[in-house]
């Protein structure tokens, strides 16, 4: 069963962060899944999007994030192999500020 798989992906992040938080992490990376608000929500520190592999969606994954609660996101390969790299830092940082 498809949603199974997305909910347990949701259900590792999730205990994965809060027990990262539990031993005394800052602020938690974490990669986008289906239930992200809830991985935000049950986090007790600020939560961050993993960049994660190039992927042409990714302003999407990070405004979709920002709108769950995380507090930013920690994008390397999306914007260093961009064809231009300054305009996705320049959109990253819209949807950042709101």
């Amino acid at each position: 069963n498809p949603s199974s798989s997305k909910d347990s992906l949701t259900d590792l992040v999730e205990t994965g962060a809060r027990i990262a938080a539990e031993l005394g992490a800052d602020i938690i990376k974490v990669p986008y899944t289906p239930e992200f608000k809830r991985v935000v929500s049950g986090c007790p520190v600020p939560v961050v999007l993993a960049g994660g592999p190039k992927d042409a969606n990714v302003l999407s994954l990070a405004k979709a994030a920002v709108r769950a609660g995380a507090r930013g996101f920690v994008i390397g390969r999306n914007v260093f192999q961009a064809e231009r790299p300054l305009e996705i830092i320049s959109r990253l940082e819209q949807i950042l500020r709101g």
